[in-house]
């Protein structure tokens, strides 16, 4: 099942061996540019010191082995972030991030409910999982205003927060 999908202002698509290689080429030029220092802070150190096209290809093909990966372009076709899905079980443990430039402007939101909406009706997941530096504060507030529910449990200062797909999107 492709998760490709639409919003107002986004173009979510999702990046697999099936995937033309102008969206591979249009990823991999982005990457360098998307993922800054700023943007990176609090992620996993493979994350970190994607500054050339030769490490973006090779971030991005190890990427592909480990999550389905899904790319956010613009109305304008730019790349301006990403969405990670791991799947566990019947549940699927998410990620994302935004260029800098796109933070504070409601895109983060735009995504994860239109997200929530495709994944309660063509996935077979029970549960998104998402995990967050307990110092970003935007995005826990984001969670929590899609109604994540936040989880007792914390690993290396993240938290974990949970939405129930039985639940719908409120």
């Amino acid at each position: 099942m492709n998760l490709s999908f639409t919003t107002k202002r986004l173009n979510v698509i999702e990046i697999d061996a099936s995937s033309s290689m102008v969206e591979h080429h249009q990823l991999t030029i982005a990457l360098p540019t998307i993922l800054t220092p700023a943007v990176v802070a609090n992620l996993p150190g493979y994350f970190q010191g994607i500054d050339s096209i030769a490490a973006a290809e090779k971030w991005l093909a190890n990427m592909l082995n480990e999550c389905r990966l899904l790319m956010l372009q613009s109305q304008h076709q730019e790349v301006v972030g990403l969405l990670f899905i791991y799947t566990e079980n019947h549940d699927a443990l998410i990620g994302y991030l935004l260029a800098e430039q796109y933070w504070g402007q409601g895109l983060a939101f735009e995504l994860l409910q239109g997200f929530i909406n495709l994944a309660g009706t063509q996935s077979q997941w029970h549960k998104l999982i998402a995990g967050v530096d307990e110092s970003n504060t935007p995005s826990i507030k984001l969670l929590k205003k899609l109604a994540f529910e936040k989880q007792a449990s914390k690993e290396n200062g993240m938290l974990f927060y949970e939405f129930n797909l039985n639940q719908g999107i409120q």
